[in-house]
């Protein structure tokens, strides 16, 4: 077994939280709102956009990524997306993603870094 309180280097942390966790969370919720990406380049565009919006609505006083979201599902023709209650299965998840030695190894690099 690998040392888990080893430091990994912040480039590499960040990588393994976006590829470990971020991306796999982020298609998961795309493909429950019926949003599949049919290619990588697919899929690292709508990453892009999210982080494009989230940029913009920082540096904004409007609420960019509400408006967004409005156009999306106005030119979509999806309607809104109700929410839907926890079961539990995304506690599990997020229980098991966080029990993943290297996501731990990440999650403490990135801690450290911010301190």
């Amino acid at each position: 077994m690998g040392n888990e309180n080893a430091q990994m280097d912040p480039a590499t942390a960040q990588a393994v939280i976006l590829e470990g966790v971020y991306v796999p969370a982020f298609v998961e919720k795309c493909a429950s709102l019926g949003v599949n990406f049919p290619d990588e380049d697919s899929l690292l565009t709508a990453l892009q956009t999210v982080q494009m919006l989230k940029q913009a609505a920082a540096e904004e006083e409007v609420d960019i990524v509400k408006e967004a979201h409005d156009a999306l599902v106005s030119a979509s023709g999806l309607g809104e997306v109700e929410d839907v209650e926890d079961d539990g299965e995304a506690v599990e998840k997020a229980s098991a993603i966080a029990s993943n030695a290297t996501i731990k190894q990440a999650l403490a690099t990135l801690a450290q870094q911010d301190e």
